[in-house]
């Protein structure tokens, strides 16, 4: 099977197949998260894994030591935001 050509010899549109699905779509406005907010989360996660391993640590108590993590890192997501500009 030949593809079919133009007179100047490029390839016809013509009998082109376009996709069903395209992995990009033409509406796509960027990525689903950005680097800024990767990195605050990142940040967020990190300090909140400190803080429960130090109320682990002081408290030996697995359940308050979860709870602090995420407690800090939920308050500390807002201030990273604030202090790591754009």
């Amino acid at each position: 099977m030949t593809t079919p050509t133009n007179d100047d010899g490029t390839t016809s549109s013509r009998d082109c197949v376009v996709p069903a699905f395209s992995a990009h779509a033409a509406g796509s406005s960027g990525p689903l998260l950005t680097s800024h907010a990767a990195l605050i989360l990142l940040a967020a996660v990190v300090v909140g894994g400190v803080v429960a391993v130090l109320t682990y640590l002081s408290a030996s108590n697995g359940a308050a030591a979860v709870l602090a993590g995420l407690t800090v890192a939920g308050a500390s997501t807002p201030v990273l935001h604030t202090l790591i500009g754009r």
